[in-house]
């Protein structure tokens, strides 16, 4: 009898081994590791961590799994939730691609990383496991993805996000795979969590303002992920024909669009060393310009009032998505603002920086920022198209003289990947500002040794914060 594609995927997800992996590969997941940490912490004090922290102590929950800095613990799928809200929170996650010439963008597969530590803890699963995992979450992300066209391509058209599909139905398979699930369960996990999980498109809309909703669209799914695994363990069943099936994902959701075949062919090299993990704090799509602004500014040492005007050249996508004058250029969130080409520019101009700092309440209100975005002005270049971030950006002084700067592949693209030293240092940028140098080096060197350890629960331990950091955050 002809297997399923569920069964197909879950056959796939069951055989891969730690000892199959490269060495490459291990070292890129240590970086994936240590760099979704990092941007969690990044998150930790944010208003939307917080709130998920408060619902998670009002429900309680078995004390399975850490929640990241408070080392609340609760269920491993509450801490799920809330560190997946901090890893998100800043838009500051990887991006990931098939191949590294590609253009374009897979999905932040770092995302899958908070609920693999969260089940992984709850489970004793070593650091062999754990690193497994990852690898099989980026390589059947990338799987899916590819199958609609690439991120928000085919679902974005249908008012879908892309975590409709992927995630939950990715999810159930390599968190099942944690939690000893055989074949016939992880195929039924999927089944049960690719049903039940549809995310609106209005969450990234590029004609609404952006809300903090924003930060549950891969966690949400992921618990979804999550209950479906748990309920095949005890014996659910779900319609293993979910995605080629009558009303099924491949119909009712990707509109007929979805490429079933590609999710049928085994998986080819080792998309995981494509990871794009980011230099800049915002989507992805516009590092290129902001490096190409960033440069210009530093080495002709442009002021703000200096400015006359900004002309950014970028890809139709971009344009679309970030460049919506009615709802980017004066951005009321900070969910809006790191998708704006208008104020990022700005910020940029004014700051030289674009990390976490730049999204202040007090910056988003502030004049200057909000007279810089009058003067800068996008349009699409079908030039650009063969890229996955690229920018040219011109800026005109108020002398008449004219700087121009052009960057087709931003630092951290694959093919100008960021160090381990690069990588260290944006963790110490965003930890720095709750712990001591002591503990983020622990952190570090428990992440770059990772397939040592005999219980990822000593990792998680390392990841509580001290007292004073979490009375900080009113934890």
């Amino acid at each position: 009898m002809t297997k399923t594609i569920a069964e197909q995927l879950a056959a796939e997800a069951k055989e891969l081994t730690f000892h199959e992996l490269p060495a490459e590969v291990v070292h890129q997941v240590k970086r994936s590791v240590l760099d979704t940490v990092g941007v969690g912490f990044g998150g930790y004090l944010s208003e939307p961590s917080q709130v998920i922290q408060s619902m998670v102590r009002e429900m309680n929950g078995p004390a399975e799994s850490t929640v990241f800095g408070s080392g609340l613990k609760t269920s491993c799928l509450y801490a799920t939730l809330a560190n997946g809200v901090m890893a998100r929170y800043l838009d500051y996650m990887d991006r990931c691609f098939l191949t590294k010439e590609a253009r374009i963008n897979m999905g932040h597969h770092g995302e899958s990383i908070p609920p693999i530590l969260a089940v992984g803890e709850r489970q004793h699963s070593t650091g062999q496991e754990v690193i497994t995992a990852v690898v099989l979450a980026y390589e059947l992300l990338n799987k899916i993805s590819d199958s609609m066209g690439g991120n928000y391509r085919t679902l974005g058209r249908r008012g879908w996000t892309p975590e409709t599909i992927r995630t939950p139905c990715v999810m159930a398979l390599v968190l099942g795979r944690l939690l000893g699930l055989n074949g016939e369960q992880m195929a039924n996990a999927l089944a049960v969590a690719g049903s039940f999980n549809l995310e609106l498109g209005i969450l990234f809309s590029p004609n609404e303002e952006v809300t903090m909703a924003r930060n549950l669209r891969f966690p949400h799914g992921a618990y979804s992920g999550i209950l479906g695994a748990l309920l095949a363990q005890k014996g659910f069943k779900g319609p293993l024909n979910v995605f080629e099936g009558h009303h099924g994902l491949a119909e009712v959701v990707a509109g007929g669009e979805m490429d079933l075949e590609k999710l049928r062919q085994p998986r080819k090299g080792w998309s995981i060393l494509n990871t794009w993990i980011k230099s800049l704090a915002s989507d992805g799509n516009m590092q290129g310009h902001l490096e190409a602004t960033l440069t210009l500014v530093k080495e002709h040492d442009i002021r703000a009032e200096d400015v006359a005007e900004v002309r950014i050249k970028t890809t139709l996508h971009t344009y679309r998505r970030q460049a919506n004058p009615a709802t980017r250029r004066y951005p009321k969130t900070k969910y809006t603002a790191d998708h704006s080409c208008y104020y990022t520019t700005a910020i940029a101009i004014l700051d030289r920086a674009v990390g976490p700092e730049q999204y202040s309440d007090e910056k988003l209100r502030d004049p200057r920022v909000r007279e810089l975005a009058d003067k800068v002005f996008v349009e699409a270049d079908p030039e650009l198209e063969k890229f996955a971030s690229p920018g040219i950006v011109e800026i005109t002084t108020k002398k008449g003289e004219k700087y121009r700067c052009e960057v087709f592949q931003p630092k951290g693209h694959p093919m100008n990947p960021m160090t381990d030293a690069d990588v260290e240092e944006k963790f110490r940028s965003m930890a720095g500002k709750l712990m001591n140098e002591k503990q983020m080096r622990q952190i570090i060197d428990a992440v770059y040794n990772l397939e040592k350890l005999d219980d990822i629960g000593k990792l998680m331990k390392l990841l509580v914060l001290p007292p004073q950091a979490s009375l900080k955050s009113g934890t």
